[in-house]
Parts: C-alpha cells; sequence; structure tokens
C-alpha cells in the first residue's frame, strides 16, 4: 500500500515538473517573439514613415544562445550588454555599432553555428563593409571571467571591443 501511495506521488510530481518546463519554454519563446515583432514593427515604421533607412552597422557584437537558457547564460547576455553599453554609447548611437543577441536554435539563425563554428554560448564581434563580412571574433574567454567577478568580465569585453574597433 505504501508502496503506491509513494508511486502516485512521484508520478503527480514529475508531471507538474514537466508542466513547469514546457510553460517556461513556453513564456521563453513567446519574449523571444514579441522582442522580434517589437523590433521589426520598428524598423518598417520608421522607413515606411518616409525616414532614411537605417544604415547596415560597421561592427556588430553578437552574442548567441539557444531556447534554453541557465543563469549562467542570462548573466553572459545580462554582463556583456551592460560592458557594450557603458563603454561604447557613443558607437551604439551612431549606428556603427550594434548590440544583437540571437537565438541560434530559431530556424532563420541557425547558419550562425555553422558560420562562426559555435559549440556552446558565445561572443562574436563582426567587422562589415557593405553586405560583405570583412572579419570577426570569438571572445572565447567570457566563460573564464564570467564565474569571477563582474568587473572583470566586464572590463574583458571592453578592452576586446576597443582592440577590434581600434584595428580596423
Amino acid at each position: 500500500m505504501k508502496t503506491r501511495v509513494i508511486t502516485s506521488v512521484l508520478t503527480v510530481l514529475l508531471l507538474l515538473f514537466a508542466v513547469v518546463i514546457v510553460t517556461a519554454e513556453e513564456i521563453n519563446k513567446e519574449a523571444a517573439d514579441t522582442t522580434l515583432t517589437a523590433t521589426k514593427a520598428a524598423s518598417k515604421d520608421s522607413t515606411s514613415a518616409g525616414e532614411p533607412e537605417i544604415r547596415e552597422p560597421e561592427f556588430i557584437a553578437y552574442y548567441f544562445h539557444g531556447t534554453r537558457r541557465c543563469v549562467t547564460c542570462r548573466k553572459l547576455e545580462s554582463y556583456t550588454q551592460e560592458a557594450i553599453e557603458a563603454g561604447f554609447a557613443e558607437q551604439l548611437k551612431s549606428g556603427v555599432l550594434v548590440w544583437r543577441p540571437v537565438n541560434t536554435d530559431e530556424p532563420d539563425e541557425e547558419h550562425f553555428r555553422k558560420d562562426y563554428q559555435l559549440y556552446t554560448k558565445s561572443v562574436i564581434l563582426s567587422q562589415r563593409k557593405g553586405d560583405e563580412e570583412v572579419k570577426w571574433k570569438n571572445l572565447d574567454k567570457i566563460w573564464q571571467f564570467v564565474r569571477g567577478d563582474k568587473e572583470a568580465y566586464m572590463k574583458y569585453i571592453q578592452d576586446e571591443v576597443t582592440a577590434f574597433l581600434g584595428e580596423s
């Protein structure tokens, strides 16, 4: 009798856990879809209102992630965005540098895994001339710094972006 009760309780707990996981994934997907839709709408509104089309950025700072994201993965994105916004506000405002988080699990974004030989969450700096990518760099030490202190992580990102922008 006790075995049956324990088995029933474990089954119910397992089902609840599965429901929580599926719900969390749907919330993440909806948030990503909402952000993408808002970005596309804003872009369409600015061009349809007779304003000049936004020029292509010369430099892009990408953060590549998947749909399922742990606390550390979110910290990577947050710290990188904060470092770039704090250190390169002028370049961001002028459009020379763009910050772009990308979910490589999305069908339209899968190509980035092959393009940059990605095997995990990554920060990539890319220099473009028109439609052509001139060079790129994987900031592969992000995993070493993210588990340390935030200031060291942000300094690493800012130093790498500064050097990358300066090499051009």
